[in-house]
């Protein structure tokens, strides 16, 4: 009799661990929010997104290799732009993204991308460079380098837009060969447009820089916040002025051939959180 009373007190006693312990499996499943990656398996010069799905009241912070990144809300999810350099070795690299504290980790698998090879001849003088050239566009590429790893507040709103409407002449990431010297490759797009036509901010933003540089020309780089920069090269004018805040549409520059350039054209670039990425996907992006 008192061993099946024994045996009965046991049985219950493991019914009412496993009946309190489901409920917690299930409930610490439900925590772990979903990541998606759009798309999974980026390139060199891509921007890809990161979802995370149901978690729009949490506090949520992420780094990819090591980099800050920016989640905004999008419905009752959160978004994140997610930068693949243009001279990315192909591999993995961390991906870690905290909710409420609980972290997550994976890998983000960059795949190998070819990009085209483009052969031009110009004056000699434009190619091979003085000493003092040279010194210069050092220089200047120093103060560029300057900007990116700052810092900023969102200042953009809603999808990005073409600065200027028109064909694109020359694609991201272009291996250029220039009188049969190997160059570094391109890093933005070529617009094509006439001189004198109207530059538009593709978004809100801050001017952070306005110069006149030998390769860029007349030169001008808003700041959209959050580590989002876009550059403008070869203008013939800049209407804008550096600390001036600009709204997505304001006519900010026009098209020019100054600096190193073969004819009137515009040369728009994309930083993200330092990144050199194609700002074709920059325009593409669905970011709320």
């Amino acid at each position: 009799m008192r061993k099946d009373l024994a045996l009965r007190h046991f049985l219950k006693c493991v019914c009412m661990v496993i009946i309190f312990w489901q409920p917690l499996s299930a409930h610490a499943g439900a925590m772990q929010p979903e990541i998606i990656l759009e798309p999974d398996a980026p390139g060199p010069g891509d921007i890809a997104v990161v979802l995370v799905k149901g978690v729009a009241s949490a506090s949520i912070e992420g780094t990819y290799n090591g980099q800050k990144m920016y989640f905004n809300k999008s419905g009752g999810d959160v978004k994140a732009i997610l930068a693949i350099d243009l001279f990315t070795e192909p591999g993995s690299y961390p991906l870690d993204i905290s909710v409420n504290g609980t972290k997550q980790s994976r890998l983000v698998t960059v795949i190998k991308k070819e990009y085209p090879v483009q052969k031009l001849t110009l004056p000699k003088d434009m190619v091979e460079l003085s000493p003092e050239n040279e010194a210069r566009v050092e220089r200047e590429q120093k103060k560029m380098a300057a900007i990116w790893p700052r810092e900023s507040a969102r200042i953009w709103s809603g999808d990005f837009s073409a600065p200027l409407e028109g064909e694109i002449i020359t694609v991201f990431g272009v291996r250029r060969i220039m009188n049969d010297i190997p160059k570094k490759p391109h890093s933005g797009v070529d617009v094509e447009g006439k001189t004198g036509a109207k530059v538009h901010a593709p978004n809100s933003g801050v001017v952070t820089l306005v110069d006149t540089q030998y390769f860029g020309g007349k030169s001008l780089v808003i700041d959209h916040g959050q580590g989002i920069y876009t550059m403008y090269f070869h203008l013939s004018k800049v209407l804008v002025k550096k600390g001036e805040k600009v709204n997505k549409g304001d006519v900010i520059a026009r098209v020019g051939s100054t600096g190193r350039a073969t004819g009137p054209h515009l040369h728009w670039g994309v930083r993200v959180q330092g990144a050199r990425v194609d700002p074709l996907e920059l325009i593409h992006l669905k970011l709320e």
